[in-house]
């Protein structure tokens, strides 16, 4: 497996509060945590490095301390895209292990990243206890179905530039939490300003477009008052932006 040549980090005090309030291990009694913990191997990697390829044996349950992944399919001929992209906050990297089955994506860092590495033997002893862990990984599993429909309606329903929009919205407003979106003053749009995490040509591959593709849509997003220099992006208006990509009110 790919990610047992990794370099690897003892577990810190961080790492243990950070997988503490992952939505997988949350609910654990203190006895089972600790056990999972004595196993758990933290990876440390760099940019575009490699976590686990698609095919390989699902050996490990893997949660993101630090950094984002990205979950990569590729077909017979080699051709690749981005499915989806993982980070901190989003529970298990990929539940393969949980069915003991093979990855059937790849996984890849999109930054510098630090990766929990948990046995899946011991996951399933978990599991089978009948302890929270089977709450935690049926949430976490629930959240990937979630993501996976919304990935499917996204190349079924909207166009090129809506899937940039909505992408683009949700960055916004994850760059403004805890306070979530700006607040318009006097009744005017307050411009909006993040840095992307990916370049450009991460950022196409993950809304299905060749990066020729996502330029001529970036030009698009001008008239709806985007400007994205390199990975600088303001939104002039981020409500008129979400109405134009159809995206939810509350993320």
């Amino acid at each position: 497996m790919v990610s047992r040549s990794a370099p690897t980090t003892p577990l810190s005090g961080f790492d243990r509060a950070r997988l503490r309030q992952s939505p997988v291990l949350s609910g654990l009694p203190a006895d089972i945590f600790e056990q999972l913990l004595a196993e758990c191997r933290i990876l440390v990697l760099g940019r575009d490095a490699p976590l686990f390829e698609q095919g390989e044996p699902a050996e490990d349950l893997q949660i993101v301390l630090e950094g984002r992944i990205a979950l990569i399919g590729r077909t017979p001929d080699r051709r690749t895209c981005i499915l989806a992209l993982i980070g901190p906050a989003e529970g298990m990297v990929d539940p393969a292990a949980l069915i003991r089955g093979p990855h059937a994506i790849g996984a890849r860092t999109v930054e510098a990243s630090r990766v929990a590495c948990l046995p899946a033997a011991l996951a399933l002893q978990a599991l089978d206890s009948g302890s929270a862990f089977g709450r935690g990984a049926l949430g976490s599993l629930a959240q990937h179905w979630q993501l996976f429909l919304r990935r499917l309606a996204d190349q079924k329903l909207r166009s090129a530039p809506q899937r940039l929009a909505s992408y683009l919205a949700e960055c916004a407003v994850d760059s403004a939490r805890p306070g979530g979106a700006p607040q318009r003053e006097s009744g005017q749009p307050q411009p909006v300003r993040f840095v992307l995490a990916e370049d450009r040509r991460t950022l196409a591959s993950h809304l299905g477009m060749t990066p020729e593709n996502l330029s001529r849509v970036i030009g698009q997003l001008r008239q709806h008052g985007v400007e994205l220099n390199g990975r600088a992006v303001t939104i002039a208006d981020l409500d008129a932006l979400r109405h134009f990509g159809c995206v939810a009110t509350e993320p």
